[in-house]
């Protein structure tokens, strides 16, 4: 499989997509608040993000404004349990957060900036796949999340490809294929990114309706 020729494939099947639209991500922080960033990337996987991630991260915003570094979420969770600031129960996730607060706190890091920092490196992100429940896609995520112009393959950007015709082998040449997808199109790599998370997430509920419709006929 060439990466340049299944990039180009893909540029031109989304430049056929009358109704495709191209949103830019501003080149801003998303996040300056750790308490809200660690939610946000560790409850994001395998859930519905507006109505599960999206109110509980608000939430976090509006009542701990304090939880702005990790030192002082800490102090928060410390005080409130972890489980009654996001509202949620299960183990794993809950595990998942405490990892990355005691990952920062060991390599001296306390904000966003701080974080940001650190994984301008390739060995610290490297360090930060090494904790359980942290996978490249999570690594993706959190690098958009503090502003680095990359792609995070989700079930959507799977689909987008697999509608364009194109066969990928996994995580990283799918990845490749869409940012390089992008370098064709002239645009930020974060930006087709989200146009394609708009795209196929406006698609859903058409797909949805069409599979009630057949099963109402049948």
């Amino acid at each position: 499989m060439s990466c340049a020729r299944e990039a180009r494939k893909l540029a031109n099947f989304i430049s056929s997509l009358e109704n495709f639209q191209t949103y830019h991500v501003a080149e801003k922080f998303c996040y300056d608040h750790i308490g809200a960033l660690f939610t946000d990337i560790v409850l994001q996987a395998g859930v519905n993000y507006a109505h599960v991630v999206k109110p509980r991260v608000h939430r976090i915003l509006i009542k701990y404004p304090e939880a702005h570094t990790v030192k002082r979420f800490k102090e928060v969770i410390d005080r409130d349990g972890l489980e009654n600031i996001i509202y949620w129960k299960h183990n794993t996730k809950i595990e998942r957060i405490h990892r990355l607060i005691e990952f920062s706190l060991e390599n001296k890091l306390n904000s966003c900036a701080d974080l940001k920092l650190y994984l301008f490196k390739s060995e610290n992100q490297q360090n930060l796949l090494k904790l359980n429940g942290v996978g490249p896609k999570t690594l993706d995520y959190l690098l958009k999340l503090l502003n680095f112009d990359t792609v995070a393959v989700d079930r959507h950007i799977y689909s987008f490809v697999e509608m364009a015709d194109i066969q990928t082998e996994g995580y990283h040449p799918t990845k490749r294929i869409v940012e390089f997808a992008a370098d064709f199109l002239q645009v930020s790599r974060s930006s087709i990114d989200y146009s394609i998370w708009r795209f196929m997430s406006n698609k859903e509920p058409e797909v949805k309706a069409a599979n009630n419709q057949l099963s109402f006929d049948f």
